[in-house]
């Protein structure tokens, strides 16, 4: 991940899971970073134990105001913001559309979709002002590929696709490149509970031509691309990071 170095990226959902593993593998590459979480005192116990310049805040990416003081907090700590990933996400447990309720509907939204916007406006000052500013929007291969039960879920990551398109249409004036990447089922964050199932894994087996699950590696060097220096002509596209799946 050459192209991250020197460069101050903010990743939110840092604090466990993928987000976690974003992290450490970005300050490997030497990155400076800001970690956002809604756990505070783990976000805070990552940022103090990596080897690079780190700010963790706590922060809800579903509260607008919390984001913009976050970014600024980030901002006035680091001087500047180059990467934005914006990782934070939930899913709730699976169950038939007609079976969800309007809260658990709206929670899912809340979060994926809406914070992903609103971490999309805290960020566009800062990496406008960059000069190479990068957004990386995280969608899910279940935007394109739901399985049965996942219906808040997928809808709120076919939206982020969307959103994709649409800022990287609105912001390219002001130099700034908007991407997402769509894992499939990785061995880490939300991907256990499929690998560490039995029958579950099997199914997704079954669908992945590469015949395994993701390493965290592959995922974070994807998301390593699109966050850094060396994707400048690339804007409004999905890299899927699923080994395939869907294609057999």
């Amino acid at each position: 991940m050459s192209g991250l170095a020197g460069r101050a990226v903010v990743i939110t959902g840092a604090s466990r899971g993928v987000g976690r593993l974003l992290a450490e593998s970005f300050a490997e590459s030497g990155a400076a970073l800001g970690l956002l979480a809604r756990d505070g005192t783990a976000v805070k116990e990552l940022a103090n134990r990596l080897p690079v310049e780190s700010v963790a805040v706590t922060c809800d990416v579903s509260r607008p105001d919390e984001v913009a003081e976050a970014f600024a907090t980030v901002a006035g700590s680091l001087g500047r913001i180059d990467s934005v990933v914006a990782n934070a996400g939930i899913a709730p447990a699976s169950g038939r559309a007609h079976k969800l309720s309007l809260d658990s509907w709206r929670a899912v939204l809340d979060v994926n979709l809406t914070g992903s916007f609103l971490t999309a406006c805290a960020a566009h000052p800062y990496l406008a002002e960059s000069g190479s500013g990068r957004l990386v929007l995280t969608s899910s291969v279940m935007a394109r590929l739901p399985r049965r039960g996942v219906s808040a879920y997928a809808a709120s990551k076919a939206g982020v696709e969307g959103l994709t398109r649409a800022l990287a249409a609105d912001w390219a004036i002001d130099g700034i490149h908007v991407n997402a990447v769509a894992p499939g089922f990785l061995d880490a964050g939300m991907g256990t509970a499929f690998s560490e199932t039995g029958r579950l894994r099997d199914q997704v087996l079954s669908r992945t031509v590469s015949g395994r699950f993701g390493e965290p590696g592959e995922f974070a060097e994807a998301v390593g691309f699109l966050a850094g220096s060396g994707s400048g002509y690339l804007t409004g596209q999905v890299l899927a990071v699923d080994g395939g799946y869907g294609l057999s």
